[in-house]
C-alpha cells in the first residue's frame, strides 16, 4: 500500500494553512481598502453636491479659516477627475450640466429622475448621488470610479504578487525543515528494514535530530540488543538440548553395549553346558570361573550406574575421620597387586596430613578409580605416582601418569558416564566401561570437593582430587 511520505504529510498542511491564512488576510485588506475608498468617494460626492462647479474657487477671507471643501480649481490642481453635476427634469431631460459632459444614457436619466429619496449608487463606471429637489427635479452628482478601480486593481496585484512570493519562500523553508525532520526517521526506517530482513548485526547509530528522534533511536537500539540476546539464548538452549539428546543416546548405547558383553558371555557358557561341550576335565570349572567373573563385572556395572543415578539422595554415608595417607598407601598396594608389572609409587608430601571428615570407603574408591584409570589407559612401562598434598583447608590427592595425555577439548567430557577417549572402544582390562571417572566425580561432589585433570609436565595426565576438611556430613 502506497502511502504519502512524511515529508509531504508535514509540508502540505503547513502550506495549506499558510495559503488560507494569507488569502483571508488579503481579502480583509482588499475589503477594508475598498470600503475606506468608497466612503471617501461618497464624502466627495456629498461635498461636490453642495458646490457650484461653474464658479472659480475663492480664497478665504483674511483671518478666516480655510474652507474644507474642494472646488473645481482643486481638481485641476491635483489632477483628479472632476465630478459631473446634472439637473434633470421629471421627464428625464437634462436642464443643467456642471463639471463635465453627461456620461449617462437617456433611459438611465429617466430612471434616476423618478428617484424620490437621496440615494447613492454605482452606475457603470461612476459613483452617483441622486438628490430630489423641491421643484420636482433631481440633482445628479457623479464621480468617475476609474481611479478607484485602478487603485484597487493595483492593491490586488500587490497582494497576489506578495502572497505568491511569501508562499514560495515559506514553501522553501518548510521543505528544508521537513527534510531535517524526516532525514533521521528515514535513516532509522532503513536500519529497521535491514534488521527485519535478518541483519541483526546492523548498527543502530544515533540518528540525531530532535530529542524525540534521539529517544526513539535509543529505544530501537535497546530493543535490538534484547532481541539479539533472546536469539542467542534460544540458540544456546537449542544447542544444549541437542547436546543433551546426543548424550542420552550415547549413554543408552554405551549402557547397552556394556551390559550386552557379559550377558553374551553368560549365555555362551550356558549354551556350551546345555550342549555337553564342557565335558573335558577342568572345562566346567573354567567356565564357571568365567561365569563368576562376568557376573562380578555385570554386578559392578549395575552398581556403578545405580550410584550415578541415585547420587547422594538415598545413600546413608558413613562419616568419620579419614587418614588420607593411609588410604593412599592402601590403594597403591591394591593397584600393585592388580598390576604387578606397573611401577606405582605413593608420595606423601607433608609428614602430618590432618584427617578429613568423610566416608573412608568412598574416598578409597575414588582414589582407586583414578589409579585404575591410569593403569588402564597408559603403557605398562610408564610410572604412576599417587601424591598427597595439604593445601590450606583441604587435602589434595594427585594421580600422575606419563601416558599420551588427554586433549584439552576432552578434559571435561571424560567425566561423563561411559565416555571413552578411545573411539575404538578398546578395553585394556576390567573396569574399562567409562564409569570410573564419573563415579569419582560423584564421590568428590558428595564430599564437597572436586576432581580435575591437567597435563603432566613432560607428557601424560594428572588427575587431582581435592577434598576440603570440614565436619560436614558427606553427601549433605
Amino acid at each position: 500500500m502506497n502511502r504519502i511520505s512524511l515529508h509531504w504529510v508535514i509540508l502540505v498542511p503547513l502550506l495549506a494553512t499558510i495559503a488560507v491564512g494569507f488569502m483571508a488576510f488579503a481579502i480583509y485588506v482588499d475589503s477594508s481598502d475598498r470600503s475606506t475608498r468608497m466612503a471617501a468617494i461618497d464624502q466627495e460626492l456629498a461635498r461636490a453636491e453642495r458646490v457650484d462647479l461653474t464658479q472659480p474657487p475663492t480664497g478665504p477671507p483674511s483671518g478666516a479659516t480655510p474652507p474644507t471643501s474642494t472646488g473645481p480649481t482643486d481638481y485641476a490642481t491635483t489632477g483628479a477627475e472632476a465630478p459631473v453635476q446634472l439637473t434633470v427634469s421629471p421627464d428625464g431631460d437634462v436642464t443643467a450640466t456642471q463639471g463635465g459632459e453627461n456620461p449617462f444614457a437617456s433611459d438611465t436619466l429617466v430612471a434616476l429622475s423618478a428617484t424620490r429619496e437621496r440615494t447613492t449608487s454605482e452606475i457603470g463606471a461612476y459613483r452617483v448621488l441622486v438628490s430630489p429637489q423641491p421643484d420636482g427635479r433631481v440633482r445628479i452628482t457623479a464621480l468617475s470610479l476609474d481611479g478607484y478601480r485602478a487603485t484597487t486593481d493595483a492593491l490586488r496585484r500587490t497582494l497576489i504578487i506578495g502572497g505568491i512570493s511569501i508562499a514560495l519562500l515559506e514553501s522553501a523553508m518548510a521543505w528544508w525543515l521537513a527534510g531535517r525532520l524526516v532525514r533521521p526517521l528515514a535513516t532509522m526506517a532503513t536500519t529497521a528494514n535491514q534488521i527485519a530482513e535478518g541483519a541483526l548485526d546492523t548498527d543502530v547509530a544515533t540518528a540525531g535530530g530532535s530529542r524525540e528522534v534521539s529517544d526513539l533511536s535509543t529505544d530501537i537500539e535497546r530493543m535490538v540488543a534484547r532481541l539479539r540476546a533472546a536469539l542467542a539464548e534460544r540458540e544456546h538452549s537449542e544447542a544444549a538440548a541437542t547436546q543433551a539428546r546426543d548424550d542420552m543416546r550415547r549413554f543408552l548405547g554405551d549402557v547397552s553395549h556394556e551390559i550386552r558383553t557379559p550377558l553374551t558371555a553368560l549365555k555362551g557358557y550356558s549354551d556350551l553346558y546345555e550342549r555337553g561341550m564342557l565335558a573335558e576335565p577342568g572345562a566346567l570349572d573354567r567356565a564357571m570361573s568365567r561365569v563368576g567373573n562376568e557376573s562380578v563385572r555385570l554386578n559392578w556395572l549395575v552398581n556403578s550406574m545405580l550410584e550415578l543415578v541415585r547420587g547422594d539422595e538415598t545413600r546413608a554415608h558413613v562419616v568419620s575421620d579419614v587418614d588420607v595417607p593411609q588410604v593412599v598407601r592402601a590403594v597403591t598396594d591394591d593397584l600393585r597387586a592388580a598390576h604387578p608389572d606397573r611401577q606405582i609409587e605413593a608420595k606423601i608430601g607433608p609428614r602430618n596430613v590432618a584427617a578429613l571428615a568423610g566416608d573412608p570407603a568412598r574416598i578409597h574408591q575414588a582414589i582407586l578409580n583414578l589409579g585404575a584409570n591410569a593403569c588402564t589407559h597408559t603403557p605398562s612401562s610408564t610410572p604412576i605416582t599417587i601424591a598427597v598434598e595439604a593445601p590450606p583447608g583441604a587435602v589434595e590427592i594427585s594421580v600422575i601418569d606419563h601416558g599420551a595425555g588427554i586433549d584439552k577439548a576432552e578434559q571435561q567430557r571424560i567425566f561423563l558416564p561411559f565416555y571413552q577417549t578411545d573411539s575404538s572402544r578398546a578395553r585394556h582390562g576390567e573396569g574399562g566401561a567409562g564409569l570410573g571417572l564419573a563415579v569419582t566425580q560423584q564421590i568428590a561432589h558428595e564430599h564437597h570437593g572436586s576432581v580435575t585433570v591437567s597435563p603432566t609436565t613432560g607428557g601424560g595426565s594428572t588427575f587431582t582430587l581435592l577434598l576440603p576438611h570440614g565436619r560436614q556430613e558427606a553427601g549433605t
